[in-house]
């Protein structure tokens, strides 16, 4: 993170590295955080801190905090909100591939939505409203459920896996052991095509999303492309099931 300040990674010592690593990673905190927590944090002494903030380049600790309190503000006065609602993130052929989910998803006997975390939040949101448009459909956020024995006794079965990342391990092992059935299709939502869960899939829409993580595991990245994703196929669902 550069706008901590220039350093040269050689002449920092270990201890040095650990407490650079944890401010790092505690960035959007450290206008609330005393010398003596960073120091606690980090297992060292606030001599090694303060000496770290100066090599950073600056004076002391409040000059550092005001400094990076005023980096926060302009960030947040500079973001685009309504980037999140453009149709630039997006692929051209988007409604092409919406159109030919729909049609696996009208033809399948059970509809399974897979993901983690906030993903599998998204999951719970469209199985429910799959399931209100009278589709058989289900959310699996936990990746020990048997979901092989679940599909067992049915043909032509979805599998829609919905991922940030596109290589969540828990997930593509289980498109993995799904695959060699030629019945059942698996389609994903998730942001690049060419991720192991986008590869494994028969159906893949992308879509373009900047990943944001905080304190290393915390995951900040909006859902708001996938929701209206989800959104879009239900609506196209409505409209058919509406058609005469």
């Amino acid at each position: 993170m550069a706008f901590l300040g220039k350093v040269d990674f050689m002449t920092l010592s270990e201890t040095e590295r650990v407490i650079y690593r944890y401010l790092s990673d505690n960035y959007e905190k450290i206008p609330i955080l005393h010398i003596r927590d960073i120091a606690q944090e980090s297992h060292a002494g606030t001599s090694s801190v303060m000496r770290l903030i100066k090599k950073l380049g600056y004076t002391s600790y409040p000059v550092f905090q005001a400094f990076i309190q005023e980096k926060q503000r302009e960030t947040f006065l500079n973001m685009d909100y309504f980037d999140l609602l453009s149709t630039k993130g997006y692929p051209k052929e988007l409604v092409e591939k919406c159109q030919d989910l729909v049609f696996e998803i009208l033809r399948s006997k059970i509809i399974v939505f897979l993901g983690l975390g906030s993903s599998g939040s998204i999951c719970d949101y469209a199985a429910r409203r799959f399931a209100t448009l009278g589709l058989n459909a289900l959310s699996i956020t936990d990746p020990t459920y048997p979901v092989e024995s679940r599909l067992s006794e049915t043909k032509r079965n979805l599998i829609i896996a919905i991922s940030i990342s596109g290589g969540t391990s828990e997930i593509f092992e289980i498109l993995q052991r799904l695959k060699p059935n030629a019945e059942d299709c698996i389609a994903s939502i998730t942001p690049s095509q060419t991720s192991d869960i986008g590869k494994i899939s028969h159906i893949s829409i992308n879509y373009e999303i900047e990943e944001r993580r905080v304190n290393l595991h915390g995951d900040l990245t909006s859902q708001i492309p996938s929701l209206f994703i989800i959104e879009t196929l239900s609506e196209m669902i409505y409209e058919k099931m509406m058609t005469p």
